[in-house]
Formats: structure tokens, C-alpha cells, sequence
């Protein structure tokens, strides 16, 4: 995914300055299975195929329009006008998303709480900014 996502900024962004989303992996949930839940989260109702198109509705953004231009089990990356959006499902039950947002109009901390907000409500979590 990380060279996948390489060739996608040089192809599709080249120049553009990226703001990288990072968010600390939510604990695990007890009884959904994490990708579920972050499928759930994201809005999305069955499998995805690399070059569908997607619309994700995460609760508190606005939805993003977009193809999955990289899809394998536990990783599922979409291509929107405005950015990559990576979304991994790593050891030890973890969900890690790195973006990589392409927009003066985003502020890097504004967007990355937004986003730790989001990972503890769909996994039932409480105050995400605790665990930093």
C-alpha cells in the first residue's frame, strides 16, 4: 500500500503538498470485528473492489467521494479529489488511518482530532485524546 501510495501522489498529485493524517490505533472493540465496525463507520454496505466508486459517510465529515484504488484484506485506500485516504487494520486489533490530504483549507490538528474523535465513536471508546 505504502509504494501503491507513493505512485498515487506522483500520478495524481505531483507537487502538491500533502497534510498526512496519523491516528493512533483505537483499542479493540468487544464483540464486532474491527474491520465490521470500521466498514460500519465509513458507511459502507458490502464488499469493495478495487475501482469501485465510493462514497464514505464518516459521522461528523462531509462525505467523501471517491474510487478505491487500493483494496486487499485488511487495507483499503480510496482516491478522492482532494486526497488518499488509507485506512489499515494492524496487529494486535488496531485500526491505523493515514491520509494524506491535499487542501489549504484543512487545519493538521483540527482535522487529526476530528478524525480520533470519529475512530472513538465507532469503536466505543472515550476520550481519544487521553491516550496520547
Amino acid at each position: 500500500m505504502y509504494l501503491h501510495t507513493l505512485d498515487q501522489y506522483l500520478t495524481r498529485f505531483p507537487g502538491r503538498f500533502a497534510l498526512v493524517v496519523y491516528t493512533p490505533p483505537p483499542r479493540s472493540p468487544a464483540e464486532e470485528p474491527l474491520w465490521a465496525a470500521l466498514e460500519r463507520g465509513l458507511g459502507l454496505n458490502g464488499p469493495v473492489v478495487r475501482g469501485d466508486r465510493l462514497r464514505l459517510t464518516p459521522e461528523g465529515f462531509a462525505p467523501i467521494e471517491g474510487v478505491a484504488d487500493y483494496v486487499a484484506p485488511k487495507f483499503l485506500g480510496v482516491r478522492a479529489g482532494d486526497g488518499l485516504y488509507r485506512f489499515i487494520e494492524g496487529s494486535k486489533a488496531t485500526i491505523v488511518i493515514g491520509h494524506h490530504i491535499f487542501s489549504d483549507d484543512i487545519d493538521p490538528a483540527d482535522n487529526e482530532r476530528a478524525w480520533l474523535d470519529w475512530l472513538a465513536g465507532v469503536f466505543g471508546h472515550g476520550d481519544p485524546h487521553d491516550e496520547r
